[in-house]
């Protein structure tokens, strides 16, 4: 898969090393790698680090939306690149990212729905934590990030059939 070359080739660029960790988030129903990466400047100040606030970026809960791995592509190139901007959001942000989170539905070709037939992003109130394995986990990391740090931003990007350019939707603050 062209986003595991991707990850590999981040994980053997030694650029990259100093500020970018990956883990299985999970595995999914078919077995497949869920991955997290946390991108953030490493501190040898303990209390410093967890000053610092977090930001949660993923994408391709809908398999089929392409164009949200080329945006995760472009959050994560620049995220790791030396421009300042870059360094000064590493220095004062820890990044959680998790690139693909249905893997099984992406590898078998599906536009909505994993590999059970689900669509992910409508299970995140009750995700089964093998058939949703992916949201499981992720609500699951979200939930312990906020218990070590302010989380400020949770993006999930997405294509779209019908809209345009760039677009935005907003939760109902009640709903949290």
């Amino acid at each position: 898969c062209d986003l595991q070359t991707f990850l590999d080739q981040l994980e053997l660029n030694p650029e990259c090393r100093s500020y970018v960790r990956r883990k299985v988030l999970c595995e999914t129903e078919a077995g497949n790698k869920c991955d997290v990466l946390t991108i953030t400047s490493r501190s040898g100040d303990e209390s410093e680090m967890k000053k610092r606030k977090g930001v949660i970026i993923s994408a391709r809960v809908h398999p089929g939306e392409t164009n949200a791995s080329w945006m995760m592509k472009g959050c994560i190139d620049f995220l790791l690149s030396d421009a300042e901007e870059a360094r000064a959001l590493r220095r004062k942000f820890v990044f959680k990212i998790v690139p693909m989170l249905c893997p099984d539905g992406v590898i078998n070709g599906n536009y909505r729905c994993g590999i059970a037939g689900h669509d992910m992003n409508r299970r995140w109130a009750k995700p089964h934590p093998k058939q949703h394995s992916p949201i499981f986990h992720m609500k699951l990391m979200i939930e312990e990030m906020m218990q070590d740090r302010q989380v400020v931003l949770f993006c999930d990007l997405h294509g779209h059939s019908r809209k345009k350019n760039v677009f935005l939707y907003g939760c109902d603050a009640r709903f949290w």
